[in-house]
């Protein structure tokens, strides 16, 4: 395990008054920003970064204040972006299928509390499994780590991380901000009656994130980009008569990889996600079984200050709590007796879906923090552990159903709103799971206590479950949601997509109709399959892929996955040049990790720094520079762009001075 930046013998004050007050702030603030962008865009800009860094400005000027509380800050604030990324993604979908005409404040509040805390408490039991696993490298926790350590300590490569700052947001200010470069490019045509083509991305941050996960990951994500989008579209297009549609063929692509291709990648996620958890299993043991014997004979195993967590009998009754409390809601927001089910049959269908958020919600959980180790907590695909939640969700409503004499579902609006709320649910927890293993990655590099990051990640939790409601409902007030305008003189043009709330609406309806293209959820477990029996055939050769990342990148756009693979090709010729020991390569390599964190840092923050005119402005493109005309022009830039940042990064980490 690597050392930490602060031993576990040294004492320092760590949860302070004015760290309370800072994180309430920063939370707030943060979270208030990505559940406006969240249902613009169905993205969210990371608010770990900038907490970290306005921390350490602010409480620099404090007595006393050290790294460790800076990184409670910061903590504090992710769960925040957290929470907004997961109740944002889902409860809008109660809107869009005209189930709720507004926001009920408390319902929603509850709803984003209950399922946050259960997310959080989820990754307390795994945390040591997952951040000591050497195949995880999580790049963003890296990143969040060397800015905190290079706050603490000037001298500790400032310059790089500076210098990779500044390049980030340069290039970010230039492509979502003047839009003179494009942060992507898709070539696709007609081959008779089959699409083929190709896509790229052009991102500084994915290129820093790339480097950081490593070749192996950026290489097993292009395995899955090239499956899914070089082998499987042209062969789907010919299948399904996609070109007979008529239109552009770039329109049809992204059409096919929204109706099918995402699904195969979903499959293929079930089985690797499933087997990588399995594989977990021995270690997740041993650990609980030393904290098990710690909690009976605290003597018999010394716990260091930087292991220990909020102890497990206190994480088991505050489970249990929340259970009570999520079936109450439930039972608050769903009508059981409208869903053609006998009154005896009621309370055991609640009492399920209570249990479906337990142990499926765990199981994602626990998949969206291994996810959030792989490739980090932005590119973990968050929406697909939304969707699979949902559609075993159906699977089992529907099987209860029938066992119960109901053919088909009376109320299919009520069977849809049962699934948006298990969805909901899920989805709230998997993305505070994904989030905080990502904290407990960064308290374990700086020396953190983990159960005073486990109380900050809960005032986090509770900050932004009582501001994101208040924000959803002004914003619906202001422009409206998807088709649905609270006012007939809006514009259905002004009004915020919610793109990740629309697709599980989308995917709940389908389910429950029979439209779910199950037969590329089916080729998809196939793939999954496939690719778990070629890495243990090269295990025996020594060595190995990601099962999975090529999972992901199946699922993955290509402006995610290909810049992905580029940052994880810089790392394989970076380490061939680097490859021995000796005190300067050591100081490059080290170097090179701070170079690519600035990469993800500047493009963070300037991310963070764009998102407030922007907002006000009413416009993503308020400070684009350059007509659709010139499209071309800017993709030639973006491939300029990435090359040159590519060879200017190989350079810089190659030549570092001693």
């Amino acid at each position: 395990m690597e050392k930490p930046y602060i031993s576990p013998e040294q004492q320092l004050p760590e949860l302070t008054v004015k760290v309370v007050i800072l994180s309430i702030v920063l939370t707030a603030i943060l979270a208030m920003s990505n559940a406006y962008l969240a249902l613009k865009v169905g993205l969210l800009t990371s608010a770990s970064i900038p907490a970290a860094i306005i921390s350490m400005g602010l409480l620099r000027f404090v007595k006393g204040s050290n790294i460790l509380q800076n990184n409670l800050v910061q903590t504090a604030a992710s769960a925040g972006e957290a929470v907004a990324g997961g109740i944002v993604y889902a409860v809008p979908a109660f809107i869009l299928i005209h189930y709720w005409d507004h926001f009920s404040y408390w319902q929603n509040f509850l709803i984003a509390l209950v399922s946050g805390l259960l997310g959080v408490l989820f990754a307390i039991p795994i945390r040591h499994v997952l951040v000591t696993q050497p195949t995880l490298k999580f790049p963003e926790g890296r990143a969040i780590a060397e800015v905190l350590i290079t706050g603490d300590n000037r001298a500790l490569g400032l310059k790089e991380l500076v210098l990779g700052g500044m390049v980030g947001a340069a290039i970010e200010l230039a492509q979502t901000g003047f839009k003179i470069v494009a942060n992507h490019l898709q070539v696709w045509f007609l081959a008779g009656r089959s699409l083929v083509g190709f896509g790229a991305g052009f991102s500084a941050t994915m290129i820093g994130a790339g480097y950081l996960i490593g070749f192996n990951a950026g290489l097993s994500v292009l395995i899955g980009a090239l499956l899914g989008w070089f082998i499987a579209v042209p062969i789907l297009s010919e299948v399904y008569h996609v070109t007979a549609q008529g239109g552009a063929p770039t329109d049809l692509v992204m059409a096919l990889w929204g109706q099918k291709i995402r699904y195969i990648g979903i499959g293929a996620m079930i089985v690797t996600g499933v087997w990588s958890l399995v594989e977990l299993t021995r270690p997740f043991v041993i650990s609980i079984g030393k904290t098990l014997r710690a909690l009976l004979d605290p003597q018999s195993v010394p716990i260091p200050r930087t292991e220990r967590d909020i102890p497990l009998y206190y994480v088991a009754i505050g489970m249990l709590m929340l259970l009570f409390a999520l079936y109450y809601l439930m039972g608050q927001t769903i009508a059981f007796d409208q869903l053609g089910v006998g009154a005896s049959a009621q309370l055991p269908l609640a009492i399920v879906a209570v249990l479906y958020v337990l142990f499926i919600g765990f199981i994602l959980s626990a998949l969206c923090g291994y996810l959030s180790g792989l490739v980090g907590v932005t590119t973990s695909p968050g929406s697909a552990i939304m969707i699979l939640g949902v559609i075993i969700a159906a699977v089992v409503l529907r099987f209860y159903l029938q066992t119960q004499g109901v053919s088909g579902v009376d109320n299919k609006l009520m069977a849809v709103a049962l699934l948006i709320f298990v969805g909901a649910s899920i989805i709230s927890a998997a993305c505070l799971t994904n989030d905080t293993i990502q904290d407990f990655k960064v308290g374990q590099l700086v020396g953190a206590t983990p159960w005073k990051q486990q109380v900050m990640l809960m005032l986090g939790v509770l900050v932004a479950a009582a501001v994101i409601p208040l924000v959803m409902q002004l914003l619906f007030n202001v422009y409206g949601i998807g088709d649905v305008l609270p006012d007939p003189s809006m514009k259905l043009e002004n009004a915020l997509p919610a793109p990740p709330a629309a697709l599980l609406a989308a995917v709940s309806q389908a389910v429950l109709d029979y439209n779910l293209p199950w037969d590329m959820v089916e080729l998809g477990i196939v793939v999954g399959i496939a690719a778990i029996l070629v890495n243990l055939w090269l295990k025996r050769r020594g060595k190995t892929i990601s099962v999975v990342a090529v999972a992901v990148g199946i699922y993955l756009p290509l402006s995610t996955s290909v810049p992905l693979f580029f940052g994880g090709l810089l790392a394989y010729f970076t380490g061939r040049k680097l490859h021995d020991d000796s005190r300067i390569n050591k100081k490059r390599r080290q170097m090179g990790m701070l170079l690519a964190c600035g990469l993800v840092t500047g493009a963070a923050l300037m991310d963070v720094v764009l998102a407030v005119p922007l907002a006000l402005a009413h416009s993503a493109d308020a400070f684009s520079l350059l007509a659709n005309d010139w499209m071309h022009i800017t993709e030639i830039l973006g491939i300029a762009t990435t090359l040159g940042l590519s060879y200017w990064f190989y350079r810089t980490v190659t030549r570092i001075e001693a």
